[in-house]
């Protein structure tokens, strides 16, 4: 029989990939096999892309199984490490996770998910063969498949370890590892582990700690493991597959870059092991960070670096005393060029934690400014951007940044954001402010906010009345939300804006009108104001007041009783419009009894409402939210972590979270 019978006799154009109907699906499946390497890796690349887009799971892409099954289980066709790899992707139901919430789609594609679970697990027998394949491509990527297939191989964990005793092949070893760190493993199979972590070469009793550490991190021994690491990094690796050939897609780049990543290394088959070990030590921080300072100071790039990519992952997402580790990590500033980019680009992201830096930042950074200017730009504002060096200092509020930042304002090419990284100077908020005027832009009815306006702002507000030189020029321009927040953190020294803001209060636009509302309050205690803003707690502008109204405190006592009713308890994780009610409630009466249940609830139901609470809590407030704000100190995770997400200001706005608390709590002494 022919191969891949029947596959054009599939009504493949009533089927749907990510980008339309199915009908070049046949085509790609075929590809998946060609004699040409650059053919099979196109074909690949558009699975990937359409079929099984994102890790999404089509109609198209069950019909698909079949004949990537059949693909595999054909002896010496070419391709069928990407193909093992493609299938064990689609294969991992475990991805789909049952949830009685998910919409009509999500819904679909998880039944989709699970029809593609059957076939694959079906053929688990023929399947299973790809272990003992003749190519040692195969075998490495093999075991991921059986780890998809799950209960289909019974005792896998053993199947896994025998043949980790027989194969020869690195990367094929590697594979089995790596698979075994995939599965829940009892005590038996730990402890073979670890006795492989005592006999192996070097790398691969890594790879054994790595599996024991994924599985059962606390039965990992950390003693002589940098050591380890080391001797690993020292090894020479299996020779590279040859490549020759280039194509126009994401796995073509990532597999050049890939290649680009590995030359020079050492040991190519160790890259990026360190955080594969420390990871899953989570909030075992000062054993990491044990681990990490000696390979950090290592000669060797390709151990630094790597290590240095573990540090970062270990700053962004806990808590930690950093700052011989960051210390450490100044000194890649002058180290290789590429050390040195990936050290400032990490370092500008940590905030305060970046200060033991500080000054080995600003002599590089004093070192660039004394460069000759390259077609009217300095070298550290080329390309529209701030030198990674420049937003450090300026992240800390460091003087030594002004000068420059102030210079950036007068560049042809404006660098990006340079008015928030000014808004961290306040103390020369009329200096800055002046600066600013000559290029705050002056935005026509209708005309977009550029970001550069944004950022302007954000400065502004920070400077209080010095930023009152700004008031005719914001007024130059037509009202918008963000004017009018502007207007009203200077406060009355912005009061040539009242009659502005006065006609703002009836906008259309609902935020544009809470803000103007809470600004004439801010600028002359208009007496009006609480009732203006009570019209905007439901709906856009529902931030905005509920802000404004705490901000007036007492002053917006006629409308408690209104604040009181959006204390309801949300659906689950929705805590901001409760918490923010709170707030209010608690700023304008005082009251403890019915706002810290509903703070507390907002505390353990959205982490992201922490920073308003703890900037809140004064008084018998900080007294009754004192066990969470000593929890929260407690804690080893930073408070803003989620899984599939990160944010430039993670590290930042956690600190800040921290320093409030301990504020708070040693006024509450």
């Amino acid at each position: 029989m022919p191969m891949f019978a029947g596959l054009d006799d599939i009504d493949w154009g009533s089927l749907r990939h990510a980008y339309g109907t199915a009908e070049d699906v046949p085509g790609w499946v075929r590809g998946l096999a060609d004699p040409d390497p650059a053919v099979r890796e196109v074909a690949l690349d558009a699975m990937y892309g359409a079929v099984h887009h994102q890790g999404d799971i089509y109609d198209s892409t069950v019909a698909a199984v079949p004949y990537l099954i059949e693909a595999l289980t054909t002896p010496e066709l070419p391709g069928r490490d990407g193909i093992v790899e493609l299938l064990a992707s689609i294969a991992e139901i475990g991805e789909w996770p049952d949830d009685p919430d998910r919409d009509e789609d999500d819904a679909e594609m998880c039944r989709q998910a699970s029809r593609a679970h059957v076939l694959v697990t079906a053929a688990a027998p023929r399947l299973l063969r790809l272990a003992d394949d003749p190519s040692p491509l195969v075998r490495a990527a093999a075991p991921k498949l059986l780890v998809a297939l799950g209960p289909a191989i019974p005792d896998l964990p053993e199947l896994l370890l025998r043949l980790h005793g027989t194969e020869v092949d690195v990367p094929a070893k590697m594979g089995l590892l790596d698979a075994l760190g995939g599965l829940p493993l009892d005590d038996g199979t730990v402890g073979r582990l670890l006795e492989l972590a005592e006999s192996e070469r070097a790398s691969m009793a890594l790879a054994a700690l790595i599996a024991v550490t994924r599985a059962r991190p606390h039965r990992v021994p950390l003693d002589g493991v940098t050591a380890l690491i080391e001797r690993a990094y020292a090894e020479e690796g299996p020779a590279a597959e040859p490549g020759g050939f280039q194509t126009d897609t994401l796995i073509g780049s990532l597999r050049v870059l890939a290649e680009e990543r590995d030359e020079g290394r050492r040991a190519p088959h160790c890259a990026r092991r360190i955080e594969d070990l420390t990871d899953p030590l989570g909030s075992r921080v000062p054993e990491r960070i044990t681990i990490l300072t000696p390979l950090l100071a290592s000669a060797h790039d390709d151990l630094a670096g790597d290590a240095l990519y573990a540090a970062n992952k270990m700053i962004d997402s806990w808590r930690g005393d950093y700052r011989d580790t960051v210390a450490v990590i100044a000194g890649f500033l002058d180290r290789s060029r590429q050390l040195a980019g990936q050290a400032a680009r990490m370092l500008k992201h940590w905030g305060p934690v970046a200060a033991p830096a500080a000054d080995t930042v600003a002599g590089r950074l004093a070192s660039i400014d004394a460069r000759p200017w390259r077609d009217g730009l300095p070298d550290w504002a080329l390309r529209s951007t701030l030198h990674p060096y420049l937003e450090i200092l300026a992240g800390l509020g460091d003087e030594r940044a002004l000068p420059l930042l102030l210079t950036a304002l007068t560049l042809p090419q404006r660098p990006k954001d340079t008015g928030y990284r000014l808004a961290r100077y306040p103390g020369h908020g009329a200096r800055i402010t002046a600066a600013i005027l000559p290029h705050l832009p002056v935005l026509a009815e209708g005309e977009r906010e550029p970001t550069e306006w944004y950022a302007f702002h954000g400065a502004l507000r920070a400077f209080g009345a010095d930023a009152a030189p700004a008031v005719p020029r914001l007024l130059a321009a037509p009202m918008r939300e963000w004017s009018a927040t502007t207007l009203g953190r200077i406060g009355p020294a912005a009061a040539e804006a009242v009659p502005a803001l006065r006609r703002a209060v009836s906008a259309d636009d609902p935020r544009l009108a809470a803000a103007a509302a809470g600004a004439l309050w801010r600028i002359d205690r208009a007496p009006d104001a609480a009732g203006l803003l009570a019209a905007h707690l439901d709906g856009p502008g529902s931030r905005t007041a509920f802000e404004e109204l705490a901000a007036m405190g007492p002053a917006a006592a006629a409308v408690a009783p209104l604040v009181v009713t959006h204390l309801g308890a949300p659906p689950e994780g929705h805590w901001w419009t409760p918490v923010l009610a709170a707030l209010a409630l608690w700023h304008i009466t005082g009251d403890t009894d019915r706002t810290v249940p509903v703070l507390t609830g907002g505390w353990h139901g959205n982490p992201l409402t922490r920073p308003a609470i703890a900037a809140a809590a004064t008084g018998p407030l900080a007294a009754a939210l004192e066990p969470l704000l000593h929890a929260e100190l407690a804690a080893h995770q930073r408070f803003n972590v989620r899984p599939g997400s990160w944010s430039s200001s993670q590290v930042t706005d956690d600190e800040q979270l921290r320093d409030r608390c301990r504020s708070v709590l040693r006024e509450t002494r």
